[in-house]
């Protein structure tokens, strides 16, 4: 009996330390936070046609400068990569839906956080998320992308 109460003391421990995010963490502002250590503020994206069609997520690129969605040419610098879901709802990242720091020439991939589809249709998706990797990247906040064309 000794060894069965330990036991549920110890995963009920183990159960407090975890740290979660939902949907109520999101901030109404404007995405931003750190990104590489810097500062770091959300001011266009898009999505990937080409990696998007037949998906259920959109793989879309957030940028802290505006730039001409859907061309040829990004911003340079640290930005994000975010697997969006087509569809409303709120979505916990996990290793199939996550998000990526973009770090110089390092992609790190955050698994910590939560997002919400607030809207999609078939040129913008809107929606807030909260997700880190670690203190030195880390974003919370509201987001609106343009979906490119397939």
């Amino acid at each position: 009996m000794m060894k069965l109460s330990t036991l549920v003391l110890g995963l009920s421990l183990a159960a407090c330390s975890v740290e979660t995010s939902g949907p109520d963490d999101i901030a109404t502002t404007p995405l931003s936070g750190m990104v590489g250590g810097q500062p770091w503020t959300f001011q266009a994206g898009h999505t990937s046609a080409f990696l998007s069609e037949g998906e259920p997520d959109f793989f879309a690129t957030l940028f802290p400068a505006p730039f001409t969605q859907c061309g040829f040419s990004e911003p340079q610098g640290n930005h994000l990569i975010l697997s969006i879901p087509k569809a409303v709802g709120t979505y916990e990242l996990s290793l199939s839906r996550n998000m990526t720091f973009v770090v110089g020439n390092n992609n790190l991939i955050g698994l910590d956080g939560t997002i919400v589809v607030d809207e999609v249709t078939p040129t913008t998706v809107k929606g807030g998320i909260v997700a880190s990797y670690d203190s030195q990247n880390d974003v919370n906040g509201r987001f609106q992308v343009t979906v490119c064309a397939e």
